[in-house]
């Protein structure tokens, strides 16, 4: 019997609303990254509705913490997968 992963977290990144300004690329590169525009494009991910998603270690929550409770136009979101 297959049981669910409490292993990984979800990301999700409202990235129409970017401002550019760099924290989450700077606190996790390994999920974002910024494009040639300068805006911050969240690595590998699928868009769901006018978010884009991807799951995430759940031993980076720390620091996807920070760059949720940082960005300045409140567009990034974790939640358990």
């Amino acid at each position: 019997m297959a049981t669910k992963s409490t292993s990984l977290v979800v990301i999700r990144h409202k990235a129409t609303e970017c401002v550019g300004c760099c924290l989450c690329a700077e606190t996790i590169p390994q999920y974002f990254e910024m494009n040639d525009e300068g805006m911050s494009v969240l690595i590998n991910s699928n868009e769901e509705g006018v978010f884009n998603k991807v799951d995430a270690l759940a031993l980076d929550k720390i620091e996807i913490e920070v760059a949720v409770e940082g960005c300045p136009v409140d567009i990034i979101r974790m939640s358990n997968s």
